[in-house]
């Protein structure tokens, strides 16, 4: 057992130090273990929410789609990750990777603040959370780590060019088992 009184102020300040130091290394340690855990993209109680909706809506099918600005051509989404055979996205396991790559039309630049990504049928804005843990560029984004709850999801993906043209993309993601 250490005594206080058995060693010199110098001593004591040294051990002193070292508890800091060993303190600041276990949150450092903390930190990094959670951002290797992900960020939640979707919260569950989002989920839950948005099932309720859909449960209640009408039936709708909603198409990616693009919407034209002043010289008619528009920019284009492309998902790349998650992906399955043909396109079709199966079930995938959480964390997710979802990677996007934006493509101008002729003459324009993506421009990368207009990136918006949206949840499902209520449309909750999930932009300002994914932009925290993501790398948005003019040729796409990568989000690592992103966890999203079990079950069905769909996101809309937006982005515009310097001409005021906007592409939108959906985006539907089973997590959990295959079923």
């Amino acid at each position: 057992m250490f005594n206080r009184q058995d060693h010199p102020p110098e001593d004591r300040t040294m051990i002193t130090a070292l508890r800091i130091a060993i303190v600041c290394i276990a949150g450092l340690m903390a930190a990094a273990h959670s951002r290797a855990e992900g960020f939640d993209l979707i919260t569950p109680a989002e989920a839950q929410q948005e099932a309720k909706a859909e449960a209640e809506a009408p039936a709708e099918v909603i198409r990616p789609r693009a919407a034209p600005g002043p010289k008619g051509s528009v920019p284009s989404i492309q998902v790349l990750s998650p992906q399955g055979p043909a396109g079709a996205v199966g079930a995938v396991a959480a964390p997710v990777r979802i990677e996007v790559a934006f493509k101008p039309a002729p003459g324009t630049r993506i421009v990368p603040s207009t990136f918006r990504v949206l949840y499902g049928l209520l449309k909750i804005d999930l932009t300002d959370r994914l932009r925290k843990h993501a790398t948005v560029t003019e040729s796409g984004v990568v989000v690592e780590q992103a966890q999203v709850p079990d079950g069905q999801h769909r996101l809309i993906l937006q982005v515009g060019d310097d001409q005021g043209n906007v592409a939108e993309q959906e985006l539907r993601i089973r997590v959990g088992a295959a079923s």
